[in-house]
């Protein structure tokens, strides 16, 4: 562990507001590219960075936390991704706005598809619901399998796994037909 990563660690430990306020500064700008394109909304960003470090801080502070094999960015971002994956899951209020921006696309005229484009949008049409519903979280939404997981009823990851191959057969099929 680096020397600066482990004094940063023991003055978290101890409390130390300016080690808090040094991790704070140091890791926003990397933080907010990180989870931009989970959450748009500026303010909720902030919040849930905020949320993060003072869930860092107290995890140091209460568990006396010891990183030994990461490091102080790498358990921040980690935590902020598991605030962010939980916001998402649970009942929350949504704006109007909100729906739009996250529901808009864009449409493309059926003449500026090349004819491969046209095959695959033709054949998607066909696959069962829950077929697109899958692949749309994986590909178009970019879900690990751990998300997809938690936002649906599959029992386990190979499930998905599975599925997911199954439904891109199937999709393949149709394309060649």
């Amino acid at each position: 562990m680096e020397k600066k990563e482990a004094e940063i660690q023991s003055r978290l430990r101890k409390g130390d507001r300016e080690a808090l306020q040094w991790v704070y500064t140091e890791y926003k700008e990397a933080f907010f590219a990180y989870l931009m394109n989970r959450i748009e909304a500026k303010e909720e960003l902030e919040d849930l960075y905020q949320d993060s470090v003072v869930a860092l801080f107290q995890n140091f502070t209460l568990k006396q936390l010891n990183l030994d094999t990461s490091n102080i960015k790498t358990y921040l971002f980690a935590i902020g991704k598991n605030k962010a994956a939980a916001r998402f899951r649970g009942p929350r209020m949504v704006v109007q706005d909100d729906i739009f921006l996250k529901e808009t696309v864009y449409q493309v005229e059926e003449n500026e598809l090349s004819e491969e484009q046209n095959a695959l949008r033709k054949a998607f049409k066909l696959l069962g619901e829950s077929c697109r519903e899958l692949l749309k979280m994986h590909y178009y939404r970019g879900l690990t399998d751990k998300e997809v997981q938690e936002m649906t009823d599959y029992k386990d990851i190979n499930t998905i796994k599975s599925s997911r191959s199954r439904c891109l057969k199937k999709l393949k099929n149709l394309i060649n037909v």
